[in-house]
């Protein structure tokens, strides 16, 4: 048999997997297949993309006749989501038999496990910074930001808003209104809501203080957020790591982005410099997958250090990380200041708990009603408080 005879042969023996992701990674989720492919020498992994606007609905609809062998996963809670549906197959003897490094992805691996158990890996993970226009801060003579407290950025804001010419001094997107508090360790499910209280307050004061993009305007824009920004008139963003590689494919493609810089972000008074918040984005086995090895395989490669390099050269920060991943993102991203992401010290976003993501829409519609002057804050601490309380009860029922 000839030699090209017995490849065919091979090749119809290999299985290709089907690697289910949401539309915001593909660029670089792409890039990582195609280098696996290419080592593989097949279609080893093929993609498929489901748009952002109907990832969450896919996801809540999700059933093993997807026949999905690989997933994409956003956070703790869609992984409890799937894990609790027993829709991903444990990961812990893949681990162990593999030379997979799991220090790498830092100190927040110890806190995604489900009863002892790994059900997916770390393809990335996220962190909160301050991001601005330097130019603004150039022509205002006004020293560029370094780390502040959170009422020290309110008073910068309201230095660098100058509302004649609708330059803002500050955009904070309609996402998280809890950082300050999980910067201090509380969580929406604590018997301690004081520090959540604050965080409410302060966003009342954000927007009083008229240093801000309106609420109004920025609660329907908040994917937005960087396009807002680069029209010139945002002195200062809160946001994530990931807007850095928005604003490089922003650039790659002709669009004009502000020259900008990156600063810690702001904390609460009394906490340690450097406190940012942020959580992984995974990828896990489901538990119709055809070839569980092979499915592991590739995580490994996308998950351990050859995906990472390609993640850091894209601008994108991934789970795993050393000096040498670093360098190159740091290379990729063109500023020194992306170094911020690594020194940080990240408090996790969400705490791996069931209903948690229920009791988050339920805060983030209360923090909308009372941001847009609908009830004033008892109301809604009232209202939270037995919100929560029928969540709980939930969760004990089942």
């Amino acid at each position: 048999m000839a030699e090209s005879e017995k490849e065919k042969v091979q090749r119809e023996d290999e299985v290709s997997l089907k690697f289910s992701i949401w539309s915001d990674e593909e660029s670089y989720v792409r890039d990582v297949i195609e280098a696996y492919n290419a080592l593989k020498g097949y279609e080893a992994i093929s993609l498929e993309v489901v748009p952002n606007s109907q990832h969450e609905d896919w996801v809540n609809h999700y059933n093993d006749a997807y026949a999905t062998d690989i997933i994409g996963i956003r956070g703790n809670g869609q992984l409890l989501q799937f894990q609790k549906q027993k829709k991903l197959l444990g990961l812990s003897r893949f681990i162990k038999e593999s030379n997979l490094d799991i220090r790498n992805y830092g100190t927040m691996i110890n806190e995604i496990t489900c009863n002892g158990e790994y059900y997916a890996l770390p393809t990335r993970s996220t962190c909160w910074a301050l991001y601005y226009n330097r130019k603004l801060f150039q022509e205002r003579g006004v020293p560029e930001p370094e780390q502040m407290t959170w009422e020290e950025y309110i008073e910068l804001a309201e230095r660098m808003t100058e509302k004649r010419t609708e330059i803002w001094g500050g955009y904070y997107p309609p996402w998280i209104y809890n950082i300050p508090a999980i910067q201090q360790g509380y969580y929406l499910l604590d018997d301690e809501l004081e520090p959540t209280w604050e965080s409410l307050e302060l966003m009342q004061k954000i927007y009083a203080s008229g240093s801000h993009f309106p609420y109004d305007r920025v609660k329907d824009r908040g994917d937005f957020c960087r396009e807002d920004f680069e029209k010139g008139n945002i002195a200062m963003l809160v946001c994530g790591e990931w807007l850095a590689n928005m604003f490089l494919e922003d650039q790659a493609e002709g669009i004009e982005v502000p020259e900008w810089g990156i600063a810690p972000l702001p904390v609460p008074d009394g906490v340690e410099a450097g406190t940012s918040i942020g959580m992984y984005q995974f990828a896990g086995i489901t538990s119709v997958c055809r070839d569980p090895e092979a499915a592991f395989e590739f995580l490994q490669f996308l998950c351990g250090p050859q995906g990472a390099q390609i993640y850091a050269r894209n601008g994108i920060i991934p789970g795993y990380s050393n000096e040498e991943i670093q360098a190159i993102y740091l290379d990729a991203v063109g500023t020194e200041d992306a170094r911020i992401f690594f020194d940080a010290k990240r408090i996790q976003e969400q705490p791996v708990w069931e209903g948690y993501d229920q009791l988050t829409e339920l805060f983030k519609e209360d923090a909308c009603e009372l941001l847009e002057g609908n009830c004033e804050l008892d109301e809604i601490m009232e209202r939270f408080q037995e919100q929560r309380e029928e969540v709980f009860g939930k969760m004990h029922n089942e």
